[in-house]
């Protein structure tokens, strides 16, 4: 064989090369919880819509969620409004790039005399102190015509714990997320309000701006294996889904009794409440300065 040839076959196998590694994708790792939210991207998973470079990664608690966020260990995560305003504020930029469909709520005690938000006040809830759940109990209230200020807040930062100390008539109420309020509505507590009624949906899916930056074709492919779950999801008796996604996620097996919101397709999160999230933020002092809606949410075209 000439040199020449030589040369062509070489520059041939390195073309090849390139081609394939053009077409590796990265890999998109994304961390979600043990809520509502949570469901449609594990129905993903196990219905084979996500393309093999998307890898969930389940967490128990926000706070290991956030620190393999920060640490680079994730390029997103299921989270919430305030969230992305406190990541900005402290220059770690992500967006916010969909909204999700999670419910928080309001329990009290079994033959509780508390059986409206404003009813809170004077008496002791439990709940984690500044974070979504609390922005959310605050909300309900200031709309049920009540002051969030005269509620005696306890933090209790782990669920159950939460539970039982309402269980043990040790506190008068709750706050916490779905499937929790339906399991402990089962057990005969009082749920007192949900975010539905009040129409607060703060919940959002968030990715840095690195990964929404160079990650922009994975990204849109992981939101539509997200809306294929969507629409099975809603056109589907959660009996053939749920037991599996329950087992997978690590959820109570009383979730196969909570009533699944109608989820929503990748969509925004409205204007309004991501700025209502970051006013309570700064009210609360936890927030420095104001950002534009611009600044917090990125379409992902």
């Amino acid at each position: 064989m000439n040199l020449r040839k030589l040369n062509i076959l070489c520059l041939i196998a390195v073309m090849f090369i390139l081609t394939a590694c053009s077409k590796e994708k990265n890999t998109l790792t994304v961390g979600i919880m043990t809520d509502l939210d949570s469901i449609p991207f594990m129905v993903a998973k196990q219905q084979g819509y996500f393309p093999d470079n998307v890898k969930l990664e389940v967490y128990q608690s926000p706070v290991d969620r956030d620190s393999a966020l920060y640490s680079g260990n994730l390029d997103g995560s299921i989270s919430d409004v305030l969230a992305v305003c406190l990541a900005k504020e402290g220059k770690f930029p992500v967006y916010a790039t969909s909204k999700t469909n999670g419910r928080y709520g309001i329990v009290s005690g079994k033959n509780s005399e508390i059986t409206s938000a404003k009813l809170l006040e004077g008496r002791e809830i439990g709940l984690s102190l500044n974070t979504v759940i609390e922005y959310v109990t605050d909300s309900m209230v200031t709309a049920d015509g009540g002051d969030p200020a005269l509620l005696k807040k306890t933090s209790v930062p782990k669920i159950p714990s939460r539970l039982e100390l309402l269980q043990n008539n040790q506190i008068d109420a709750v706050a916490m997320p779905e499937p929790y309020i339906t399991a402990a509505g089962k057990a005969g507590e009082t749920i007192v309000n949900t975010s539905d009624e009040y129409s607060i949906n703060p919940g959002v899916m968030l990715f840095t701006k690195t990964a929404a930056e160079k990650k922009t074709k994975e990204i849109k492919e992981f939101y539509e294996a997200y809306d294929k779950a969507v629409e099975y999801i809603n056109s589907t008796d959660p009996k053939d889904f749920m037991p599996a996604v329950i087992k997978e996620l690590g959820l109570p097996d009383t979730a196969l009794k909570v009533e699944l919101p109608q989820y929503e397709k990748t969509t925004l999160p409205a204007e309004d409440q991501v700025l209502n999230a970051m006013k309570w933020l700064i009210d609360k002092g936890m927030l420095k300065q104001e950002y534009t809606y611009a600044d917090l949410v990125k379409e992902i075209k």
